[in-house]
């Protein structure tokens, strides 16, 4: 196994570890009714199961989100994302929640197969639950958020699903929202090692090796309208996600960045939404988030 891939296993234990802590400090909201643990894929893999969560005092259709969580490819579970999701569903949304295998047990391209069964799972049942089926969100965080712009893009090009060996998802996004994504796999620096890692120490041999970075697959394909996150304190993924806006804006697709600057006196750190959703700063981004969303709907409407 490469040293890179044994540093960031140690890593990611400490970050798990602070994880657990913070996630004990949220006050969550109440009145939301979880389905736990359905599985997309009937294997007996834990990985491949997610959660559903309904607001309980809203009636009729609800408007429905897809979150897939961050790690780093190699850490976490739906249930890092679980504080996040709960607070989107109290917002009036029905929120999927989804688990996907991890490396180094996989690597980044079955990662993405993951999510795109998991949307075909959620596109298959969606019937059973109160949802707006015209009216579907993808949102992604970190590594997740690069799982849910890759997602994204498959399911506008059947070319794409081929060379992935991916699922085809009967249903169609109203927007995407993408947190801090670390969406160019093959850039240079430390960066660009770890993910080249992520992706396989083969990963030059691979049909998907050409499609590694956000606007290599734009070229083959298109998104729909998207809102991007990032802020001062980012170190992770600031580059990235500015990157991302202006390729799409450069291709063509609708986006808004929130890029948060110095927020009261602090620099917010890396998917601060997401770990933070209690807090003022993540209020305010799943504010401009959840807007961005009702507009890509209204001006969906009007064509």
């Amino acid at each position: 196994m490469p040293a890179i891939i044994e540093l960031a296993k140690l890593m990611w234990h400490f970050t798990e570890q602070a994880d657990a802590a913070r996630i004990k400090k949220l006050s969550l909201p109440t009145g939301v009714a979880e389905q736990r643990d359905l599985a997309y894929i009937d294997d007996g893999d834990v990985m491949h199961r997610l959660d559903v969560y309904t607001p309980m005092d809203r009636t009729g259709p609800l408007p429905v989100i897809i979150d897939v969580h961050g790690g780093g490819w190699m850490y976490g579970d739906k249930e890092l994302n679980k504080p996040y999701c709960l607070y989107l569903a109290a917002r009036g949304y029905l929120v999927f929640n989804l688990s996907y295998r991890l490396v180094p047990n996989v690597t980044t391209d079955d990662q993405v197969r993951d999510v795109m069964a998991a949307l075909q799972w959620i596109g298959d049942h969606l019937a059973a639950y109160p949802a707006k089926t015209d009216e579907i969100y993808l949102t992604g965080d970190s590594a997740g958020g690069m799982l849910a712009s890759f997602a994204a893009a498959l399911l506008g090009s059947e070319h794409l699903r081929s060379v992935f060996d991916a699922a085809s998802p009967n249903l169609r996004l109203t927007a995407l929202a993408l947190t801090a994504p670390v969406a160019y796999m093959d850039e240079e620096g430390l960066v660009g090692t770890y993910t080249r890692a992520m992706w396989g120490k083969d990963y030059k041999q691979k049909h998907t090796a050409p499609y590694m970075n956000l606007d290599a697959l734009l070229k083959e394909t298109t998104l729909p309208p998207t809102f991007l996150v990032t802020s001062s304190g980012d170190i992770m993924a600031l580059h990235q996600t500015r990157r991302a806006a202006r390729d799409l804006t450069s291709f063509g697709i609708g986006n808004e960045l929130a890029d948060f600057p110095t927020f009261e006196g602090e620099d917010l750190p890396h998917v601060f939404s997401v770990i933070r959703p209690d807090s003022k700063a993540g209020n305010l981004a799943i504010d401009r988030m959840l807007a961005f969303f009702k507009r890509a709907k209204e001006k969906e409407a009007t064509k």
